[in-house]
């Protein structure tokens, strides 16, 4: 009996030195598996090619972490991290476009982010003044921007919606804008969009005391194009001053006025535009051509 109690003890003893081993092994297995699980380190990308970003990395970390510094999210549980919520933060910023926030297999929080894309610049009446983008969003001024863009003024923000002529504008808008900021020379020459009341757009330029008439077309090249062989004219003559409008929003007319006299007229039904501007410039007449 005395053997057979000596023997369940040492049964005991050792059963217990295995559930305490196993325990052992458990917990500091579960530290193991908690300590590499733990954010390693933080990753942002933009992902579009601009020249000059309009958000950084600093201003990420304050908008996803307040008040943190950029080495808050380092060691923390990757588990404890809800990445859905985080993108939603991110989404609110008015120049983030799109955000995708994941980790990879080395415990790496990536941060991907795609900023707008701001083509022009729109001043009020009021004088309030905002970036829109290519997909029509009226984007806020930041202290730190630095971008070169074509400038419209007098612009309306309808305080019930944009409405289908509101859309019809902004496309052209952006349209005009894309079409300026693509060539240097009209970069460099156009000083500013007016956008009129019935939505017409007339140039003010850099060179030259005429104000350019576009109307409410928006075949860009034809109408630079005759406007370029004005220009043409113009450089030959030294007549930059001579005129104080030039009319392009017709489709096979130009029309040039003087200070103080306009025009006279002829038929351009059957004459191509690019030869009707040579007319003008050949016979040096003053036309306003009116169709029959």
């Amino acid at each position: 009996m005395i053997m057979k109690s000596t023997i369940l003890k040492i049964f005991t003893i050792l059963l217990w030195l295995l559930i305490g081993s196993g325990l052992s092994f458990l917990l500091v297995s579960g530290i193991v598996k908690e300590q590499a699980n733990r954010c390693k380190a933080v990753q942002i990308d933009f992902l579009d090619e601009k020249l000059i970003n309009m958000i950084d990395r600093k201003e990420v970390f304050a908008t996803l972490w307040p008040g943190m510094d950029e080495q808050y999210p380092i060691g923390k549980n990757t588990a404890t991290f809800n990445l859905f919520s985080l993108e939603h933060h991110l989404s609110k910023n008015p120049w983030i476009q799109d955000a995708d926030i994941y980790f990879d297999n080395q415990h790496t929080l990536h941060i991907n982010i795609k900023q707008k894309n701001p083509v022009t610049r729109l001043f009020t009446a009021e004088g309030y003044s905002y970036y829109l983008d290519d997909r029509y969003n009226l984007l806020p001024l930041k202290q730190t921007d630095h971008i070169v863009l074509p400038v419209f003024t007098n612009y309306y923000v309808n305080p019930l919606g944009m409405k289908k002529s509101d859309s019809m504008l902004l496309s052209r808008v952006v349209g005009l804008s894309d079409f300026i900021s693509s060539d240097p020379f009209w970069m460099a020459q156009i000083e500013s969009v007016y956008i009129r009341p019935d939505n017409g757009f007339e140039l003010s330029t850099q060179v030259g005391d005429h104000v350019i008439d576009l109307g409410v077309r928006s075949e860009w090249e034809p109408m630079f194009k005759k406007l370029k062989l004005l220009y043409q004219k113009f450089s030959r003559e030294d007549a930059w001053n001579r005129y104080s409008n030039i009319n392009l929003q017709f489709k096979d007319q130009v029309v040039c006025e003087r200070s103080g006299a306009k025009l006279v007229s002829a038929d351009t039904t059957h004459i191509d535009s690019t030869q009707l501007v040579q007319k003008i410039i050949n016979n040096n007449i003053n036309p306003k051509y009116k169709p029959q």
